[in-house]
């Protein structure tokens, strides 16, 4: 475990070993970039880095590149789904681009600073989890696992689908009550505290409950939001702008485009992840498959053109997809049978 004396000490070599690899004016104007994004660039300097970018469009491009890498850099350490991985990729493409369009006598010292921020990224990927699990509580439930149900501090009930990890601050949450939801699905009954609202924090999204229940699913930066009772807020962080959601609404969030909507919600399965619930009607069999598959973790296939075209009106509610498919192959008159490959419905 990288502890916080030694990771510092990690840090001030590897740029002191950078450092001294510069023979040209180029150490200063980086050395004003780093103390620019780092917030602590004199007035006097920041005038002179300010004159320089402005002085050719080379100069401005070279100090976004170094914008875009601490961006890189604030994302790995804040969000545990943004990978060492993407951050070396990314990387890469910025170390490229850089030599490509860096003139002979440049190239030495911005591939140099480049190193710096991707062996900065490096050190942060090893010694993530020390600074994480000292701040944070994580949960996570694996792939394809059951349905993990937790409780925080102030007494909130989150259930977990299979995929789905978020983190929260345990010392603060009876008087800050957010949770950050990085990735997955999760069914939510809050405990409700009028002078402690309670966030649910997704990137570029925040919900704030006012007093219920709601099911979100985060796919990336997409986020669809569904109310089961009570009220909640779902606003865009950037912008401010929001949409007020209430029982039986949802509400969906598009990255790509920034937009928000709020809708009736016409999935009256949402949640059957979670509770095992299942409504259909005149609902096409393969779309039956389809939802059965994903709640049980397990493939369910129809085995025949003819069967395949079957609708079913039927309430399921079991917690084992055997019980759901007899009861299935007992109003359709088909056969079940059930391999190491899943399950497979067929025409009698």
């Amino acid at each position: 475990m990288v502890g916080s004396a030694d990771f510092i000490k990690i840090l001030e070599a590897l740029i002191l070993q950078a450092m001294k690899e510069f023979e040209t004016n180029e150490e200063f104007i980086y050395s004003l970039i780093i103390d620019d994004l780092d917030n602590s660039i004199s007035p006097d300097h920041k005038h002179l880095l300010e004159q320089w970018r402005s002085s050719s469009v080379a100069n401005e491009s070279t100090y976004r590149e170094f914008v875009s890498v601490q961006r890189n850099i604030d994302q790995l350490y804040e969000q545990q789904y943004y990978t060492a991985q993407e951050s070396w990729a990314v990387l890469d493409k910025k170390i490229s681009a850089a030599d490509d369009n860096t003139p002979v006598g440049r190239k030495s010292g911005t591939s140099i600073w480049f190193s710096i921020a991707a062996s900065v990224l490096l050190v942060f990927s090893i010694g993530y989890y020390f600074f994480s699990d000292s701040r944070y509580t994580v949960v996570k439930n694996e792939m394809n696992a059951a349905v993990k149900s937790v409780y925080l501090p102030d007494g909130t009930q989150i259930n977990l689908n299979g995929g789905t990890t978020l983190r929260y601050v345990a010392s603060q949450f009876n008087t800050k009550r957010h949770v950050e939801l990085l990735n997955g699905e999760v069914f939510i009954h809050v405990v409700h505290k009028s002078r402690y609202p309670f966030i649910v924090d997704m990137g570029e999204v925040q919900a704030q409950d006012i007093g219920t229940s709601f099911n979100i699913i985060k796919n990336k930066q997409d986020v669809t939001l569904t109310v089961e009772e009570g009220k909640v807020a779902l606003k865009q962080v950037k912008t401010e702008k929001s949409i007020l959601l209430d029982g039986g609404n949802t509400g969906i969030y598009h990255s790509g485009t920034g937009e928000l909507v709020a809708k009736k919600n016409a999935d009256v399965n949402y949640k059957s992840w979670m509770d095992k619930d299942f409504v259909f009607t005149e609902t096409p069999l393969l779309e039956v498959a389809s939802q059965l598959s994903k709640v049980y973790h397990t493939p369910v296939t129809i085995s025949g053109n003819q069967l395949k075209t079957k609708k079913l009106t039927a309430h399921l509610h079991y917690q084992t997809p055997d019980s759901a498919l007899n009861v299935i192959a007992a109003t359709l008159q088909c056969s079940i049978s059930n391999t190491k490959n899943g399950y497979t419905l067929s025409a009698d």
